[in-house]
């Protein structure tokens, strides 16, 4: 059964037919198409975990969009920015009478889109299914009335002179609870430094300007667009970069202290287990005589995952949102 019922139902329907040949493109593509051509599909996804389970279940997929498409497909994603560039990119790589099909939730911002898609082109059709829409287009000339967007995703610099893109984590602006963070560290890291979830690498650049101890500092992010952002912001030759899952370490034992901002979200959901994930990553990494700097939400309930996870642990400050946590000993 497919992933995506709502997408297959105007191919359902007849209402479109699926290209004679050529490659079909799936933008920020997740989960499985049984129902469509595995062997003409390229799927496009940035983040490490989808894109690795794409590659496990046999899609071609890429970070890089490419250049042509016999039909297009996108998935919106919650960042509006970010899905008018996809959008952009997606009609710019189809031929004439190609197709380009939006899938997405009311709650992602389908609507909104659909009304825009309606002011620039035709929208031959949509369908609305389990709170959310589809609906499609076809490209009738070379011009494109979405190319306003399509730098979007461009990496830009923030008021601070960070560079940031839209779709990544705190996309405009140093995030609060790694604010709070640095004062905990600063001064404190020595030798072999991992940054988990390190985004476009602000905490790292913070961990490198005020330890001058550390020998080299690892930052690993499973959003291949904070990478790209978090190697122009940082330029120390003791940074390294690394596009990967946190939450699932191939090594162990080798860093002398882990910094971390976890995510605790997946889509518009809180999810508690994501924070935890990367406090056993951080323990299984971590040497035995390692240390962990971790800020969290105030309400999140790590306790019972520090304590299987660490001998030593304790909540070395807090405010009205968040706490700091400084954790040694890992058992792992």
């Amino acid at each position: 059964m497919t992933t995506h019922p709502r997408l297959m139902l105007p191919f359902e329907d007849g209402a479109i037919d699926l290209p004679t040949d050529g490659m079909i493109v799936i933008y920020r593509a997740f989960g499985g198409y049984p129902e469509l051509p595995k062997d003409r599909i390229i799927c496009v996804q940035g983040f490490f975990p989808a894109h690795a389970a794409l590659q496990s279940a046999g899609y071609a997929t890429t970070t890089t969009p490419p250049e042509t498409a016999a039909m297009a497909i996108v998935h919106i994603t919650r960042a509006k920015d970010e899905t008018r560039a996809l959008v952009a990119q997606a009609f710019d790589a189809l031929p004439t009478n190609g197709m380009l099909i939006i899938d997405g939730s009311k709650t992602d911002g389908i609507e909104s889109l659909l009304k825009e898609a309606k002011k620039r082109t035709i929208v031959l059709g949509q369908i609305s299914k389990a709170h959310g829409k589809v609906f499609w287009m076809s490209k009738q000339s070379a011009s494109n009335p979405f190319a306003e967007w399509a730098d979007a995703t461009k990496p830009r610099k923030t008021a601070d002179g960070w560079f940031t893109s839209a779709g990544v984590f705190s996309a405009y602006g140093v995030d609060p609870g790694s604010a709070e963070l640095v004062p905990a560290f600063a001064g404190k890291l020595k030798g072999k430094v991992a940054d988990l979830g390190a985004g476009w690498g602000w905490l790292a650049a913070q961990a490198l300007d005020t330890c001058p101890d550390i020998e080299r500092l690892d930052l690993i992010e499973a959003e291949q667009a904070a990478v790209d952002c978090a190697k122009l912001n940082i330029t120390d030759t003791r940074a390294a970069f690394h596009w990967g899952d946190a939450t699932r370490p191939s090594t162990k034992n080798i860093y002398d202290a882990v910094i971390t901002n976890p995510p605790f979200h997946t889509g518009r959901k809180a999810d508690p287990a994501l924070g935890r994930a990367f406090i056993s990553a951080a323990a299984t990494l971590l040497k035995p005589t390692g240390q962990m700097f971790l800020v969290a939400n105030r309400q999140l309930a790590y306790e019972a995952t520090l304590d299987d996870c660490f001998a030593r642990w304790e909540v070395t400050a807090q405010s009205s949102r968040y706490k700091i946590i400084h954790a040694r000993k890992p058992k792992r």
